[in-house]
């Protein structure tokens, strides 16, 4: 009899774990969506304005807000047969952009950061994402444009650095990666949405309070390709090119660049990046001229909570036939404390130089803090 009731307890015991496991497997099942709130806020002293203001460089005085989410189902199979869902992400910013001192000039813009899908791909290294997000030319810079100081040629070359497209990339080799990808050429770097509360009765005759984004295609577009290593490597190296037709009316021209990046990494430490790019401008009202980019950045941590950093990113144009080329760079130089995963505090020295209408240099300290999950 003791026998059959061993037996019994000892099947009741089997089940009841069972019924246990089941249950915390259901409770430590992987978060797939996640929601992040973001602050971002700069003020400082300003040379051009001689006074403390908002920042006239770098990320805007922002809140943000983000959202992704994961494939379940790809997450619990941990394979991929042909072709499947990896993530979806969307960012969106409200902009505070003005002067203190001035309520009229001070106005709110909406803008988006990043939409788009990733999908991946049964063959090994090879995925591609579809929607707006960076314009990956070379490695170089990685950026977040929400909150960093990070001087970028692009933005001095093309106006922008983020754009809407298709973005392919594909293993070539063991050591190498292709890269391809073919944008709008700046369809959506304007604000979606403009309010400006405080405009004036004269000012109100020829601005409206509210102003919604201009899309107005002109058929432009940007290519580029890039043959290099695989990212999260101690050495990344690569080439690439670009070609496209950007601008308007007679800012309109068709470009060409070649140029090559390199990202040197020294354990946890120390990161540097630099890359190079040329190529000659097409303009059809305007003479046509040579860019030339260069950008450097240092990066040095100090214990994982001090955060050094410094950048440079100046554009040449030859020749300076009407003014509006020649030399213009930005450098920017960065102390970051890392409070926490989520916060951190900078103090930012800027100056922009050259052939620039906003020329000048300033020194502003940054926080930038966030809830939620990313």
């Amino acid at each position: 009899m003791k026998n059959y009731i061993f037996i019994i307890t000892g099947i009741l015991c089997l089940f009841l774990n069972k019924i246990e496991a089941q249950s915390s497997l259901k409770r430590l099942k992987q978060t797939t969506r996640f929601h992040y709130l973001q602050a971002n806020v700069h003020v400082g002293y300003l040379d051009d304005l001689e006074r403390v203001d908002l920042s006239t460089s770098g990320p805007k005085n922002r809140l943000v807000y983000q959202y992704s989410s994961k494939n379940q189902r790809l997450l619990q199979k941990g394979f991929v047969r042909k072709i499947a869902l990896n993530s979806f992400k969307s960012k969106v910013s409200l902009d505070f952009v003005g002067s203190l001192q001035d309520e009229s000039s001070f106005r709110y813009e909406l803008k988006l950061q990043n939409l788009g899908a990733s999908f991946a791909t049964k063959w090994d290294r090879t995925s591609f994402f579809v929607g707006y997000s960076n314009i990956r030319l070379g490695h170089n810079p990685k950026i977040d444009p929400v909150t960093n100081f990070v001087a970028n040629s692009l933005s001095l070359d093309l106006g922008f650095t983020q754009d809407l497209g298709i973005s392919f990339k594909t293993a070539i080799s063991e050591k190498y990666d292709f890269e391809g990808s073919i944008y709008s050429g700046g369809v959506f770097k304007d604000p979606l949405l403009s309010y400006t509360p405080g405009l004036t009765v004269a000012q109100k005759m020829d601005e409206n309070i509210m102003e919604p984004i201009d899309i107005s295609y002109n058929g432009s577009w940007l290519g580029i390709a890039r043959i290099g290593t695989p990212l999260f490597k101690p050495l990344e190296y690569g080439v690439f090119a670009m070609t496209g037709k950007v601008g308007a009316g007679t800012e309109e021209r068709f470009l060409t660049r070649i140029g090559a990046d390199i990202v040197k990494k020294v354990k946890e430490r120390l990161k540097f990046e630099s890359q190079v790019s040329g190529g000659l401008n097409s303009y059809r009202v305007k003479d046509n001229s040579i860019d030339i980019a260069l950008q450097n950045s240092i990066e040095y941590y100090i214990k994982s909570m001090f955060l050094i950093s410094t950048s440079n990113a100046v554009l040449f144009s030859m020749p300076d036939g009407d003014g509006t080329r020649g030399t213009k760079g930005s450098l920017i130089n960065s102390f970051s404390y890392v409070v926490s995963p989520h916060t951190r505090i900078r103090l930012n020295h800027f100056y922009n130089y050259g052939n620039l209408k906003n020329e000048n240099w300033g020194l502003t300290l940054q926080l930038v803090t966030g809830i939620g999950k990313r």
